[in-house]
């Protein structure tokens, strides 16, 4: 790596293994022994075209997007969201800012809803599965859901407490 720049050879080698490796796992897991080689050859062929078709648009659109996703370091939604954090702040833009997400977060509630729901189904499947990989597949999502309503949850407590107790600027 010279000033930030990496070798051709090392993406390509991440890129094997970034997109070979679950296309082959997948593979493997979906025929369960009941194909031959050539059919689980086919089969990680076909789970690895949607990666390779995703990694060349996310190649080819990358340079040309990311650097307009990005916000400034002084952005006001970064510092409403550390206002947030905080609990507190001093300057008024921020504050109006900080509001205006907390008013957004507690609008959302419904979402830690959504995702008990999906943990609790998949929690279903995760006592009432038969194969193991299910299971497993079941307990991922279980954690994935429970992890995203925590984190809104989060979010939400955030949102009331800067509300409760920050003065309102004139």
């Amino acid at each position: 790596m010279k000033n930030g720049q990496v070798k051709p050879g090392v993406v390509l080698v991440a890129g094997a293994v970034a997109l070979g490796l679950p296309a082959l796992l997948t593979g493997i897991w979906v025929a369960d022994g009941e194909y031959d080689f050539q059919g689980v050859v086919a089969m990680v062929a076909l789970t690895a075209i949607p990666a390779v078709v995703g990694a060349t648009a996310a190649l080819l659109l990358g340079r040309w997007l990311v650097p307009r996703m990005r916000t400034p370091d002084g952005s006001p939604n970064r510092a409403a969201r550390d206002a947030l954090r905080a609990g507190r702040v001093t300057d008024p833009a921020v504050d109006a800012a900080a509001r205006r997400e907390a008013d957004r977060r507690l609008g959302q509630r419904w979402y830690v809803w959504f995702c008990m729901v999906l943990a609790a189904l998949q929690a279903l499947l995760l006592v009432g599965a038969e194969r193991w990989s299910s299971r497993l597949i079941a307990g991922v999502l279980v954690v994935g859901w429970s992890g995203a309503a925590w984190w809104r949850w989060r979010g939400i407590r955030e949102a009331r407490r800067y509300l409760d107790a920050a003065p309102e600027h004139p």
